[in-house]
This record gives C-alpha cells, sequence and structure tokens, in this order.
C-alpha cells in the first residue's frame, strides 16, 4: 500500500484546526455557526483534510502528555527513584504518596486534555465513511481509519490508569448543542474498549507504516504493543504473550539496540528497538524551550527539570529538580563492578556530587549557537519500544509459572546491559525482579509507578508498593482505589454525574 507522506510542519497548524472544534467559545451561536460552517461544509471532503485531522491527534496527544510533565510526573515520581532538594511540592508525591500535585494539577489531575485527543477521534471516525473512496489514494483511508482507532484507544489507556472508571465517549461533539454528561464507565470495560479499538487499529494499519512512517504516527505494531500493555492489565497474560511475541519475533524490524549505545531511542526515532515514538525536532517546531516567565519549572519539559548546567552550558537549573542519588544508583545498578552501563549512559554527574543527572532527556540544541542560548530539548518522547515488550512478556510468563522462560526474557535485557549477575529468582521474588529490571531499563520514561499498580489493582496486595516504591499503602488505602490520582475539581463541578475517586474525597 502507499504510505502517507508526513509533513510534520504542518502538525501545529493541524492542533490547532482541531483545538478549535474542541475548545469552548463564549458566545454558543458564533461558536456552532463556525463548527458547522469551517468543518462539516468545508473541511472533511478528502485526503489532505483527514491527513490534516489525523495529525492534529498527534499534536494534542504530545500536549496531553506533557502538561505539567503528566507522564513523568505519574510514571516516575511516585516511586522514589529520583529525588529533589526543591521543596515540598515536589517531594511530597515519592515521600507521602500525595498525589494531589499543586501546580501540575491542569495536567496531572485534569483529563481534558485527553478527550480532546478522544474527540478529535471520534470525527474521524465518524466523517471518513461519509467520504468516496475516490476522495484517497490506495490504502490511505483505511490507514487514517486505523489512526484514529489506535489514538483514541492510547487515550483511553493512558486515563484509564491514571483515574479508573472513565466516561466512555465513543461520539463526536462537533456543537455545544450536541455535549452531553456522562457518568463513569468501569475500568474493566473500558480495558474491553480498548483492547476492541486497538485490535481494529492492527487490521487497518500494516507492518510498512513502521519505517514507512518513520515509527512516528500509529503502525500495526504500535496496536500490537498497546494490546500487549492491555491484555497485561486485563490479567490475561496468554494472550499478552501471545502479542508480545508478534512484536519481538519481526527480528526484520526491530531488535534491541547494542550495549552503550541504548540511548540512541530517544534520539532518532528510526532506532531499531523504538516502536512508537513522539518526537521533539526543532526544524519542525516540536522542541520545547525554557522561560521562567512563561513556563517554569512546573511546566517545563522533562529535560530541563531532570538535566543540570554542569552537563550543558545554560541549562535552568545548575542541580536538577529531580536527580538520582549516587547511593540510589549503587541500589539499582550496581557499584559499577556489575557491568550493566546503564548507569552511565542513563546518568552523569559532572561535579562529583549527589545530583546525577538522567540524560534520556538530553538531546540539546542551541537556538543561538554562537553562545550556546536558548537550549532547545529535542529527544524523543518514547511510548512503546521493544525492551519494554520483552520485559511485559517476562512478567507474563510468570504470572503463567513459566519461570524458566521469563528467566530467559528478563536476562536477555540484561545481558544487553553487560550486568555480570543473571536473574535467576523464581515465584513472587521473579515477579518483583521482574519490575525492578524494568525500573533499571525503563526509568524516566513513565511506566514504573504504573508498573505495581498492574499488578495490585485487582488483588489488593500492597506487597509491591513496600518492595518497589519509597512509601507503603496501606490495605486501607488500596481498599478506597489510593492507587488512582485525584479528579480535579473543575471536572466535578461542571459534570455532577462523575464522583471523586474514594480515597481522595475530602483530601482534595
Amino acid at each position: 500500500m502507499k504510505i502517507l507522506k508526513i509533513n510534520y510542519k504542518k502538525l501545529g497548524l493541524a492542533a490547532t484546526l482541531m483545538s478549535s472544534l474542541l475548545l469552548g467559545a463564549c458566545n454558543k451561536q458564533l461558536e456552532n455557526n463556525l463548527i458547522n460552517d469551517t468543518y462539516s461544509d468545508t473541511f472533511w471532503k478528502n485526503e489532505k483534510d483527514f491527513t490534516g485531522a489525523v495529525l492534529g491527534t498527534y499534536s494534542l496527544f504530545r500536549k496531553a502528555m506533557v502538561t505539567n510533565q503528566a507522564f513523568f510526573a505519574w510514571g516516575d515520581t511516585p516511586i522514589g527513584l529520583f529525588t529533589t532538594d526543591a521543596g515540598t511540592l515536589h517531594s511530597n508525591i515519592y515521600t507521602g504518596g500525595s498525589f494531589i500535585m499543586s501546580y501540575r494539577e491542569g495536567g496531572g489531575l485534569n483529563w481534558t486534555n485527553w478527550y480532546r485527543v478522544i474527540n478529535a477521534a471520534n470525527l474521524i471516525i465518524k466523517k471518513l465513511p461519509e467520504v468516496s473512496d475516490d476522495k484517497f489514494s490506495a490504502g490511505t483511508k483505511s490507514y487514517i481509519l486505523g489512526e484514529a482507532y489506535f489514538m483514541r484507544a492510547l487515550s483511553y489507556f493512558y486515563m484509564t490508569r491514571v483515574w479508573g472508571d472513565l466516561p466512555l465517549q465513543t461520539e463526536p461533539t462537533e456543537t455545544a448543542d450536541q455535549a452531553i454528561l456522562k457518568g463513569r464507565t468501569s475500568t474493566d470495560e473500558i480495558l474491553k474498549f480498548i483492547v476492541e479499538d486497538a485490535q481494529k487499529a492492527s487490521n487497518l494499519l500494516t507492518w510498512e507504516g513502521v519505517d514507512g512512517l518513520g515509527r512516528r504516527r500509529a503502525n500495526k505494531a504500535a496496536a500490537l504493543a498497546l494490546l500487549t500493555h492491555t491484555t497485561a492489565w486485563q490479567n490475561d497474560y496468554a494472550k499478552t504473550v501471545i502479542y508480545a511475541d508478534s512484536l519481538i519475533k519481526r527480528t526484520d524490524l526491530f531488535g534491541l539496540q547494542a550495549k552503550g549505545n541504548i540511548r540512541n531511542v530517544f534520539k532518532e526515532a528510526g532506532a531499531k528497538e523504538n516502536i512508537f515514538v513522539f518526537t521533539n525536532k526543532d526544524a519542525e517546531n516540536e522542541s520545547a524551550f525554557y522561560n521562567a516567565d512563561y513556563v517554569g519549572v512546573f511546566s517545563a519539559a522533562v529535560g530541563f527539570i531532570t538535566v543540570s548546567s554542569d552537563i550543558y552550558v545554560n541549562m535552568p537549573f545548575a542541580k536538577p529538580i529531580y536527580f538520582v542519588t549516587n547511593t540510589k544508583l549503587d541500589e539499582v545498578y550496581g557499584t559499577g563492578e556489575e557491568g550493566d552501563s546503564r548507569r552511565t549512559d542513563f546518568f552523569r554527574n559532572n561535579t562529583n556530587t549527589q545530583y546525577n543527572s538522567l540524560m534520556k532527556y538530553s538531546d540539546i540544541v542551541y537556538k543561538n549557537a554562537a553562545t550556546d542560548s536558548d537550549p532547545r530539548i529535542e529527544s524523543n518522547l518514547v511510548v512503546f519500544r521493544l525492551a519494554d515488550m520483552i520485559l511485559l512478556k517476562a512478567e507474563a510468563l510468570n504470572a503463567l509459572g513459566q519461570d524458566g522462560e521469563a528467566l530467559t526474557a528478563v536476562n536477555s535485557i540484561r545481558m544487553r546491559s553487560g550486568a555480570k549477575t543473571p536473574i535467576s529468582s523464581a515465584g513472587a521474588n521473579l515477579k518483583r525482579d521482574i519490575l525492578k529490571e524494568r525500573q533499571r531499563e525503563l526509568i524516566g520514561e513513565g511506566h514504573a509507578y504504573f508498573d505495581i499498580v498492574r499488578n495490585t489493582w485487582k488483588t489488593k496486595n500492597n506487597n509491591l508498593y513496600i518492595q518497589l516504591a519509597s512509601w507503603s499503602m496501606d490495605a486501607n488505602r488500596m481498599a478506597q482505589k489510593g492507587y488512582l490520582f485525584p479528579i480535579h475539581n473543575d471536572i466535578l463541578n461542571s459534570n455532577r454525574l462523575i464522583s471523586q475517586n474514594p480515597y481522595w474525597m475530602g483530601k482534595y
């Protein structure tokens, strides 16, 4: 089939167009006329329109991920591998499990940005069948539909891990008059819906899309990776293994980076280990900048709060807002004699202090190269990569009682890192060790906290919190779904059908 030609410089325009569809207006009638005239009558007509619309979903998704450092704040800060000297507004989340997240509430506690992605996808899913096939080049119409299903499923996947039960929106809202308040659908039903959408996406997308679209847009592999994750959340581990293997066996498309070159997945979207990434290329107007007056520490790109100015000049902080101490690095990776190259691949310290910078988001370009000023973060946001799939397979095999095969899988990642000591545990201890290996490998990528929740939300067993996090979640908090994040009060105030997650009632 023909692979769509990407023009990423149009991402911002597409996102603006789609955002205008989804944001409210002071004058309802004016808004209704604008949307009806601009989109229904003139916009949804041909391949170019739908390509722009689907590119808009990616831009909206990126915004949802990075607003107030959401993916990092949710997935990494609660564990305690990172620490901070910047005060309790940063440290409370890992010292006591306080998920209230002051000054990050707009991105960390508010799901509005995510529903904008979903509404954009719903529009594409509704409008695309209404346009004749001759308006599209061969294969393009079905591929765009697959992308819309994938982006809708991926958005629900991110949200349900954070907030649990969700309003399930499957129809687009094109005008303010069409807005319908909905209550929350159970997490189990949301997960089933994600699987259904991801399966549709897998059937519509292609393997050719992996390299043809630069691993920067949805492809068949990305849909299968989402199915790997979602079935693990369902504890449907036999399917998790099947979906993971469907990716692992495609050695023509995917392979682990060589030892010492793991960081390339954050620099090169086309790295063979990558399955699906969001790029941040400055030349395509994607990169992040830092301005204390307009951005600030609570909204900066993750690279600005994890990389210090002794690593790259003119970064905003002499020590990272979030850093990993030498003691913690010893605990996680060993002292150096263990041979684990990830200690130096992922972390750097130029001043022999305790403030080790995370290097995964340290690909920097200076807008003023002559003075090395105005740094921009260009590192990829990696959503899915092969190492993640291999470790999920190991977790699933352990859950199925196939510890020998699980050890083979998890130790393939340790071997790649050069670690001299293979994992040799079994049963519950092996589960713990696989999740520790995921922490070593995927630190900073937004997985660690959700790995714990995935293995405890059904059983309500808090042992993994004791073993893998810096604070312990007691049985009472587990019973009240205290592993979820609170829902922003603006959401609750605007929809009487939604109530706060039980643990946070009266606390936020």
